[in-house]
């Protein structure tokens, strides 16, 4: 998610005086407050929807229930509720207005976890080159660390396939095929 930055302040620069907190104060901005305090909102309000939804379903279940016991007639079929319980979910799952929010926040923590595993397998191969598990020059050590921290720039609009593993597995068999095949030689 996006980081809100904190300031500190000398609590007695403060306008209105802060007393007892100590010599600083940690703030944010009004900004970044707002801007979190709006996503909040808005995923509360789509948690209260989801809510609503569900208890419309159960709703619509135990309703046909009652009706049909306390009229004596017979009890609907699993296929019938379920249908019963699709349109009470139909009017709630409308694509433009559904989870939007919630998408966004995890869309959010999904590109913060992306930057965060580059920066981690940057700082494991530096740590091999380090330890001499990687034999390679200085430069072409740098090198591979860069490209791997400036990765994280082409991530936002890299398609979802660019982050399985399916690439680098299959260039990693064809390598150890060649060291394979030289071997034999």
């Amino acid at each position: 998610m996006s980081s809100v930055k904190i300031y500190t302040a000398v609590s007695e620069d403060l306008s209105p005086l802060i007393h007892g907190e100590g010599f600083c104060t940690d703030m944010v901005r009004y900004s970044d407050y707002a801007a979190l305090e709006a996503k909040c909102a808005a995923l509360a309000a789509e948690v209260q929807a989801v809510r609503w939804a569900c208890g419309q379903v159960y709703m619509k279940g135990y309703n046909h229930g009652h009706l049909n016991t306390v009229d004596g007639l017979d009890y609907a079929s699993d296929t019938e509720l379920v249908q019963r319980g699709g349109e009470a979910l139909a009017d709630f799952t409308d694509p433009d207005r559904c989870g939007v929010a919630a998408d966004a926040i995890l869309a959010e923590v999904r590109a913060q976890a992306h930057k965060e595993g580059a920066h981690f397998v940057a700082n494991r191969m530096l740590a091999a080159w380090e330890a001499g598990f990687i034999e390679d020059t200085a430069k072409n050590a740098a090198d591979i660390a860069r490209m791997i921290l400036t990765s994280t720039e082409f991530m936002p609009n890299a398609p979802e396939g660019d982050f399985d593993r399916s690439f680098a597995d299959g260039v990693l068999e064809d390598i150890a095929a060649q060291l394979r095949q030289e071997a034999a030689q």
